[in-house]
């Protein structure tokens, strides 16, 4: 049975990804009606790239961001103050990634799109509520510019994943 994931962000579409590439059927809901790549800079650490490369993103990512080779400090008369290797240079078996991270929501929600199917990301879906079933849990969505009812999905489990304003959160 498929997996319900609240929040079309970094986290959910990267989630929905490793679920699809392991047989697991999911299916993204997201409050927004359209996602938009916005945000500022972000640095993805080798632990995290390593999780995008699993995916296939490598290629992706060279060409969205910049590999972070080192993290440096400097005073106000661009003298040192302090430097430390970053990503490979450190000795990770990965690299880090300084990105934006609109560009790289973005790159998930196209790969997400191109493998799960537009029909399994949805938009103007703000989780409201949800019951536990013999098989699971059905989740309640609204379509939070309207108010209306965005729909009732039956799935093996929910995933909240929708940010620091969660409703699911808000629900617990």
């Amino acid at each position: 049975m498929t997996v319900l994931i609240a929040g079309g962000g970094i986290g959910g579409l990267t989630l929905a990804l490793s679920l699809h590439q392991i047989g697991i059927p999911a299916k993204v809901f997201e409050s927004v009606s359209e996602l938009r790549p916005l945000g500022v800079g972000i640095n993805v650490l080798p632990h995290a790239v390593r999780e995008l490369i699993e995916l296939g993103l490598m290629d992706k990512l060279d060409a969205s961001g910049v590999r972070t080779r080192e993290l440096a400090y400097f005073s106000k008369h661009g003298k040192p103050i302090w430097n430390e290797p970053r990503g490979l240079e450190a000795g990770y078996k990965w690299p880090q990634f300084s990105i934006h991270r609109g560009t790289l929501q973005q790159l998930l929600l196209d790969t997400a799109i191109e493998r799960l199917g537009r029909d399994n990301i949805l938009t103007s879906h703000h989780l409201t509520g949800w019951t536990e079933t013999a098989e699971g849990v059905r989740a309640d969505f609204i379509d939070k510019a309207t108010g209306e009812a965005a729909g009732t999905y039956d799935g093996a489990l929910l995933i909240a994943a929708d940010g620091i304003h969660s409703a699911a959160r808000e629900k617990l």
